[in-house]
Parts: structure tokens; sequence; C-alpha cells
């Protein structure tokens, strides 16, 4: 899953991390991929991934904190989404 958002060899090391980091605890990965990205909100809207990309871990973010029932991080999530679409 996380291949797709990383290219380049030099990256190879991170994408090992972050997948042993997915399958061994799932919600430390998704706990800290949101305080990233509330800590940083601008960055999220801004960097140079593609807004498909940003969409598609923006909503399994969302999936995955429903599933959990912190509703007020889906909200937050779904306003950088909000943010997002307005740059589009």
């Amino acid at each position: 899953m996380m291949d797709n958002f990383f290219s380049g060899d030099r990256n190879r090391r991170w994408i090992k991390i972050i997948d042993g980091i997915l399958v061994n605890d799932e919600d430390m990965f998704y706990n800290a991929l949101y305080m990233a990205m509330t800590s940083h909100p601008s960055y999220v809207i801004t960097s140079d991934l593609e807004d498909d990309r940003k969409k598609t871990i923006l909503n399994t973010m969302l999936t995955y904190f429903e599933g959990k029932e912190e509703f007020e991080k889906c909200v937050t999530i779904y306003n950088i989404k909000k943010q997002l679409k307005k740059t589009c």
C-alpha cells in the first residue's frame, strides 16, 4: 500500500519502516500521521504530492478514525480536505 506513496531507491528504507509500523501498530501509524498533519496542515495543502494521492490518504484516515469513533479527528481531517478542495 505505502509503496505507491514514495518513489526512488533512496526512499526504500522509509517504505520498509512505514510498512513495518503499519503492520505492527496501525493505531500508532495513523495517530502519528494525524499529529503531523494537524501540526502543519499547510504542508498537506501545499506539498507537491498529487492531489488525488492526498485525497486518498485523507479518505483512508477518515475511514480509520470513523471506525475508532474518534469523530473529533474526523472533523479535523474533513476540514483539511475542504481546504485542499479550495486550492484545486
